[in-house]
């Protein structure tokens, strides 16, 4: 098949690229590149033949771009709250209205096949519930609501000719090309390679829903591959591995590497954190078939794996971190704003 994958340079699109290409697919990225495409230099060597990278903008999108595609996962955006509150407006051009240019394209072409990265932002906060699809939205950030009204969007747009499936992922985490340590899980092992101590806020009581970047990836692949029966006139699915709250995160992480290293967990508990949420996956699994399988203790061995090979050590380095990086380029972009051409 051929498709087109938005924020394919990025940190679920990299693994996700590299998924398809394994399947032999043609894939076209479409992608601001805020990150550069480095995630994908290893890929554009081995299947550069099949693998077309586009510097683009979703605010901006060209129809055009879908010449031959036969589907679209749409990964691009602003994609965490701290990022996201940084410009609400950008917020809404980029999470919102591009999420409407590229599929209203896709449906303008004919393209039935349409999956969509949403968030489990979208319920809020709430301790003593654990959210389904049909759990009342309440969200309560910039992000979260950009989200939310793009899903709403997407099915409103539904019909014969055009299937969105609107996956609101948990927090992901995992190794992937294009690192990141700004994720609850990654900044553990993170932590238990160079320091040793997990420092863990407001006792860890708050709950969080947690799946790894393989299975988000793998996720999408069925969404657009599925007999479109299932999908037809759209569908949200919510994507877990499994709730766990923050303090059992740590435990795990700790038990996980007892046998690579001591580490301690330090538990402050000062402050309360008010941010607490889960959520089901069943609908996925009864509709779809699908259950994520890796486990957050596989996946921290497999990170810290590469962390002992001497890879993403320079853990200071912003290019890990969504929101220091994007200060790092808008910095620049006002400098050079400023004194212009360098030579």
């Amino acid at each position: 098949m051929n498709f087109l994958v938005t924020g394919g340079a990025g940190y679920i699109g990299s693994v996700l690229v590299g998924m398809l290409l394994l399947r032999e697919d043609r894939v076209k990225v479409y992608d601001k590149l805020y990150f550069d495409d480095s995630s994908l230099a290893d890929l554009k060597k081995k299947y550069g033949h099949r693998l077309e990278i586009i510097q683009g903008d979703v605010r901006k999108f060209d129809e055009n771009v879908l010449d031959d595609v036969e589907a679209v996962v749409h990964l691009g955006a602003l994609s965490n709250d701290p990022t996201a509150d940084f410009d609400p407006k950008a917020t809404v051009d980029i999470n919102y209205k591009g999420t409407l240019n590229v599929a209203q394209a896709a449906k303008n072409r004919g393209i039935k096949r349409f999956s969509f990265a949403s968030s489990a932002a979208v319920y809020g906060f709430h301790s003593d519930s654990i959210a389904d699809e049909d759990f009342p939205p309440n969200p309560q950030s910039e992000y979260a609501k950009s989200r939310l009204i793009s899903d709403e969007a997407l099915m409103k747009m539904a019909d014969e000719s055009f299937c969105p499936v609107s996956f609101r992922q948990a927090t992901v985490y995992g190794a992937s090309p294009r690192w990141r340590y700004d994720l609850a899980v990654n900044t553990f092992t993170r932590d238990a390679f160079t320091k040793g101590v997990l420092k863990v806020d407001s006792g860890g009581m708050a709950w969080r829903p947690f799946v790894d970047v393989k299975d988000v990836a793998r996720a999408h692949i069925l969404a657009v591959t599925c007999p479109v029966e299932k999908i037809k006139g759209g569908i949200i699915f919510n994507l877990i591995f499994d709730n766990l709250q923050i303090i059992d995160l740590a435990h795990r992480v700790k038990y996980t590497l007892k046998d690579k290293k001591h580490i301690e967990v330090e538990v402050e508990y000062s402050t309360r954190e008010a941010r607490s949420y889960r959520m089901s996956g069943e609908k996925l699994k009864k509709v779809l078939g699908f259950v994520p399988d890796v486990s957050i203790e596989e996946s921290v061995l497999d990170m810290y794996g590469y962390l002992e090979k001497g890879l993403y050590t320079d853990i200071d380095n912003p290019y890990y971190y969504n929101m220091p990086w994007m200060t790092l380029l808008l910095n620049m972009e006002n400098r050079l704003n400023r004194i212009g051409k360098i030579f």
